[in-house]
């Protein structure tokens, strides 16, 4: 399948309809609560992530009838083959369980050479990132970039952990988080990949890692930070596509050092146990 722009504008419009419509959702189930249960090690499921993955899957079906539609929480198996929907319908969901107000809807149509088009819906702030390849990225309809700035020290820096840490293997990432807190101006850990991505591309952040992520994790963001002028890396080194296992993206002129930084952590990295 291959669209013209005019259509994957118009394919992007009714995804960020149908995001916006999810997270609509989220902030339902938040109003009145919801009772999670674990999904596994430190990560938890709700019914408000099932909920609006099935209104993700249903409507996404009426827009492409016959594409198939990977879900974080109803998709088991290899990737299809392209073109498919992508979805994390509740990125953030520890957060959420929390009440703590940071969390997102998070889409991408996938072709023979990635994602093509995306949103990243954040309904507790009600922002839409959404971006189109080749068009460039955007912020509830205004143009986004990555940040300029050519040295960590004059940007905030974000990762993640992964959620099946043990007592027994802490220490498998914190050689990279050790080095870059000597370099960055600050580092944060929201608990959404997808929204960190989001920032970067926007500028807010300068620059994000994390080793250990899913491709409905990163689809969305990777083509808003390509789309904003940056630069997107799987985390073990080489060229970034939905199968890597983790990924790292910064502004282009920060790009160096944070490989470097990378690279040099990974060397003190505990292997991980079980």
């Amino acid at each position: 399948m291959r669209y013209v722009s005019v259509m994957d504008e118009k394919l992007l419009n009714q995804l960020a309809l149908v995001c916006s419509e999810a997270g609509a959702l989220l902030l339902d189930f938040r109003r009145t609560g919801v009772v999670p249960t674990s999904k596994a090690g430190m990560e938890l499921l709700t019914e408000a992530d099932t909920a609006s993955e099935e209104l993700l899957c249903r409507t996404l079906g009426g827009v492409m009838p016959g594409v198939p539609f990977v879900g974080e929480e109803g998709f088991s198996g290899p990737l299809p083959d392209p073109p498919f929907w992508i979805a994390d319908p509740l990125d953030g969901t520890n957060n959420f369980a929390f009440d703590f107000p940071f969390f997102c809807v998070s889409a991408a149509f996938v072709d023979e050479s990635g994602p093509r088009f995306c949103c990243t819906f954040d309904p507790v702030r009600t922002e839409s990132f959404t971006a189109i390849r080749g068009e460039g990225a955007f912020l509830n309809g205004r143009r986004i970039r990555c940040l300029e700035v050519s040295s960590l020290s004059d940007a905030l820096m974000a990762t993640g952990f992964p959620y099946n840490r043990t007592p027994g293997s802490i220490n498998t990432d914190l050689g990279v988080l050790e080095h870059f807190l000597g370099f960055a101006r600050g580092i944060r850990r929201s608990g959404s990949a997808a929204l960190d991505l989001a920032y970067t591309a926007c500028g807010r952040l300068g620059a994000y890692w994390e080793k250990t992520l899913r491709p409905w994790d990163m689809a969305a963001g990777a083509l808003l930070v390509r789309e904003a002028g940056g630069i997107v890396g799987a985390y073990e080194g080489g060229d970034w596509n939905l199968s890597s296992g983790g990924m790292c993206a910064s502004a282009p002129r920060l790009w160096a050092a944070l490989r470097e930084g990378i690279e040099k952590g990974r060397q003190k990295d505990a292997p991980f146990r079980t």
